[in-house]
């Protein structure tokens, strides 16, 4: 199996079946943030998209890509066959045919394109989006970031504000994504960010051109998220939102407590990974935390994990996929995408009544 996670064999009854994991921790060091500031930022395109978003989403193409410019309120779009004509810069003129690449295994077809024009106030701007067709159809999704740096006590630290709704503002707290440092693993857009390890409070034009660094004066609490998390790979990324959507903080970059807003906060989103295995982790049974002010809390999450599962039995076999395989830590998160490579955890079938172990199941292709 993948050396995220180590095993033991559990207890099953019925439909549900249980699997331990032993987890063991791995993290990194901590962000450093800047003083406050103003700060303009102007936008990026991006011809490979690396970012991990919070919310992803892909849009549909059909009706046109709906970004609101001076002389409407979309781009217009045309499909013909397996390429698409474009109104690149808001004239109503299809000027452009983007053939796309397609994957021969996959037969996806991918390619991307950057629009321009003017905002109603007749600012000129760009935005970059990707384009997918699948059996779905066409679809696209944001390709770029308005960029900038703040300043550090150790030189400029990178702050990405991405338009994640596809609206074409880039205001949308608690919906649009943001990333304050140098790696790709987005948060929700925040209205506080940690700046040299102190909270600040910050705002941003709809535009997405500047943005205005302040300090935070509202009540503080202290949450760890990495000391009692237990994985065998690094947590790359734990990504809360707070319920009011104000505030939002990745801790998988944390190295112990961070100081934040207090409040009510649900964990959203995350990963946890080793070498080219990046398990995701999603909100699953985990409830909301309550953060009290002058508050320090400690989450315990990660392993041991449970394995349920659901099977079909014909006689004296069973049946059962590892599509239909649900992990949960310690907290109810839900770990996704992994599939158990090597040595296979065993799934056993007991009888709910007798307690008879029926059958003991492995993943396929495992040994």
């Amino acid at each position: 199996m993948s050396a995220i996670w180590k095993h033991k064999s559990g207890k099953t009854h019925g439909v549900l079946g249980l699997c331990c994991f032993a987890m063991f921790a791995g993290m990194s060091g901590p962000t450093v943030a800047a003083d406050s500031d103003s700060i303009d930022l102007s936008y990026r395109s991006y011809r490979q998209w690396t970012i991990n978003l919070p919310s992803f989403k892909w849009f549909e193409v059909k009706d046109g890509i709906k970004i609101a410019h001076a002389k409407g309120d979309r781009f217009a779009v045309a499909v013909e066959g397996n390429s698409l004509r474009f109104d690149t810069n808001g004239d109503g003129k299809l000027d452009r045919t983007i053939k796309p690449l397609v994957d021969r295994v996959t037969n996806v077809s991918t390619s991307r394109v950057v629009l321009s024009g003017k905002t109603k106030k007749g600012a000129a701007f760009r935005y970059a989006i990707r384009l997918q067709k699948d059996a779905r159809g066409w679809e696209w999704a944001p390709g770029g970031a308005m960029s900038g740096t703040i300043k550090g006590d150790v030189g400029p630290i990178p702050i990405r504000i991405i338009d994640q709704n596809g609206d074409g503002s880039f205001d949308d707290i608690g919906i649009d994504s943001m990333i304050v440092g140098s790696g790709d693993e987005a948060v929700f857009l925040s209205e506080t960010i940690v700046v040299d390890n102190k909270l600040r409070k910050i705002s941003i034009t709809p535009e997405g051109n500047r943005i205005t660094v302040t300090a935070y004066s509202g009540p503080t609490t202290k949450f760890d998220m990495t000391t009692s998390f237990n994985a065998n790979g690094a947590l790359l990324s734990a990504i809360v939102r707070s319920t009011d959507g104000k505030n939002s903080f990745d801790f998988g970059g944390s190295d112990g407590p961070l100081e934040i807003p207090a409040g009510d906060y649900e964990f959203v989103a995350g990963a946890v990974g080793l070498a080219q295995h990046r398990v995701k982790i999603g909100t699953g049974r985990m409830h909301p935390f309550k953060l009290g002010a002058d508050q320090q809390q400690t989450l315990k999450w990660g392993g041991p994990v449970q394995a349920e599962f659901t099977f079909a039995r014909a006689g004296d076999k069973v049946q059962f996929s590892p599509a239909n395989i649900w992990y949960y830590g310690q907290a109810g998160e839900e770990y996704f995408n992994w599939t158990p490579q090597g040595k296979s955890p065993e799934y056993k079938v007991i009888n709910a009544g007798t307690g008879a172990l029926f059958r003991v199941a492995v993943c396929p292709g495992s040994t």
